[in-house]
């Protein structure tokens, strides 16, 4: 009796627990699947199967924020209205249709086709939610240092420049250095009246205030749909001209950590008063090669000379700027 209760609790232990693996008479998922999508870009191409295609956005939501560039009078997106990327359609190559998008509106059940004329670049109407949200867990309330434009050739273009929100005109010749906060992340739907240039940049702005100069806002992106801080990787800019201020703050640390260590270590090589000067980078007649070279660094050529009075060295700075050694010691300078 006791091995026919055994028995029968293996028997019932096998049935609940036991499995059978069927193999999967499902159709094998495409590659697509497997992207990942980089939430720190918005409508960018990604490389795939040998050329860049927007498979990666497929699942994603985007927001649609119109075509200033569209000469049609009606469009089938509305402004406003978020929309699923359901999959890629093949290329239309005779009606110049390329990296279409199959997309349908979440709210209404609409489905739709994105496509434009030669051309593919979806950055300037399509925002990625995914993205936005991203961008405010960076930005949103944190403390900014203004360091002015930076590095661009287009200053005087309002797109590059902050912008008053009240008033919706460029602020000129704000204090470098204040202080600012981020207090919003918005989308601001390009138009030709705005008298901006149109370009390839996404409508995602940034919202700054100030207890000074109030509430102004820039836009996120350079005219070729490049964030700033990747183009400036020396010098993380946001909007080209805001630093973060804890960044900021750190660099400054280090560069007066650094500065103070050099004046002890010159100090007790050439004593005060030549550090001070070295420092300053000033040079003076009596000073030895190496104190020239540690103030005005490596020079870009030496000419030699020598005879009875000893060895003739002409130190070559850039196209004016000349430093004369008699036997190692600096004689005479020529700037």
């Amino acid at each position: 009796m006791r091995n026919l209760s055994f028995i029968f609790a293996l028997l019932l232990s096998t049935h609940i627990f036991g499995q059978i693996t069927i193999m999967s008479t499902t159709e094998q998922k495409p590659k697509y699947n497997n992207f990942v999508y980089d939430s720190l870009k918005n409508m960018s191409p990604e490389k795939y199967e040998d050329k860049y295609t927007y498979h990666h956005l497929i699942g994603q939501t985007l927001l649609y924020c119109g075509d200033p560039y569209s000469y049609r009078t009606s469009s089938d997106f509305k402004v406003g209205n978020y929309y699923r990327v359901d999959g890629i359609l093949p290329d239309d190559t005779g009606k110049g249709l390329y990296h279409r998008l199959s997309l349908t509106n979440i709210n209404t059940g609409y489905k739709g086709e994105e496509g434009d004329i030669f051309t593919d670049k979806y950055n300037y109407k399509w925002v990625v939610l995914g993205h936005f949200e991203k961008m405010k867990s960076l930005y949103m309330n944190k403390t900014f240092i203004y360091l002015g434009n930076k590095g661009f050739a287009t200053y005087y273009d309002k797109e590059n420049n902050l912008i008053n929100l009240e008033t919706d005109t460029v602020t000129r010749n704000i204090v470098t250095k204040t202080v600012w906060t981020c207090v919003d992340i918005q989308v601001k739907p390009r138009k030709k009246e705005d008298q901006m240039v149109i370009d390839e940049r996404s409508p995602i702005i940034l919202i700054f205030e100030n207890h000074q100069y109030g509430r102004h806002y820039c836009y996120l992106e350079d005219k070729s749909g490049k964030p700033y801080k990747d183009i400036y990787e020396e010098m993380p800019l946001v909007c080209g001209k805001f630093q973060l201020k804890s960044y900021y703050d750190n660099v400054n640390a280090l560069n007066i950590a650094e500065k103070n260590k050099r004046k002890v270590n010159l100090t007790r090589k050439y004593g005060a008063s030549s550090a001070k000067l070295i420092l300053q980078g000033k040079v003076r007649i009596g000073m030895t090669k190496n104190m020239c070279r540690d103030s005005w660094g490596e020079p870009e050529d030496i000419n030699k000379s020598s005879g009875s009075f000893g060895l003739h060295e002409q130190w070559v700075y850039g196209t004016s700027s000349y430093l004369y050694f008699e036997n190692g010691i600096l004689t005479s300078i020529q700037n």
